[in-house]
């Protein structure tokens, strides 16, 4: 009976939120192709830095949106795509690479598509080593396949000997 209490520790009930904060933050993940978002001030620095260009200045008109062009500075920092304005809430520019990241908010989970396998919803921050931003930015969530900036991303865990982070559902 004891013997079977042990083992019971040492499976898959410990995955706590916990767990899921220092596999998230335990070593840098590869982003390929995911969206943070930026703040006007940033965008500022970042033009000031000379991050990216100048953005045009938009007139409110709804649907209209900008772009401010990367430059190899930007590039140096593992964004990969210019800055778009005007599309969504928030200007917002994509990242690829290897980042570490700072879990902000653990949301909730639930059981994965498969046996051993959690989902878990996390507001995520990725931390971008210049001036600009002191802050991790925030990462953009993907609902009903589309980024948006209003959903965590999803995040699949699988146990193997020990929880592991495996991906970011899409």
């Amino acid at each position: 009976m004891a013997f079977a209490l042990i083992l019971a520790g040492c499976g898959q009930g410990d995955f706590n939120y916990g767990k899921v904060g220092h596999l998230v933050e335990g070593s840098p993940i590869r982003l390929d192709a995911e969206y943070v978002i930026l703040n006007q001030s940033q965008v500022d620095c970042g033009v000031q830095e000379e991050l990216w260009d100048q953005p045009p200045q938009l007139k409110g008109v709804p649907g209209e949106h900008g772009l401010a062009r990367l430059t190899d500075k930007g590039r140096a920092l593992k964004f990969s795509d210019d800055v778009i304005i005007g599309e969504m809430r928030y200007p917002y520019i994509q990242v690829r690479g290897d980042f570490n990241l700072q879990a902000i908010d653990i949301m909730s989970d639930r059981d994965g598509p498969e046996p051993g396998t959690k989902l878990v919803d996390v507001k995520l921050g990725v931390k971008i080593d210049h001036t600009c931003f002191p802050n991790p930015l925030p990462m953009m969530g993907v609902r009903k396949g589309n980024f948006t900036q209003d959903y965590a991303p999803v995040l699949l865990f699988r146990f193997n000997n020990g929880w592991g982070f495996e991906k970011f559902v899409h």
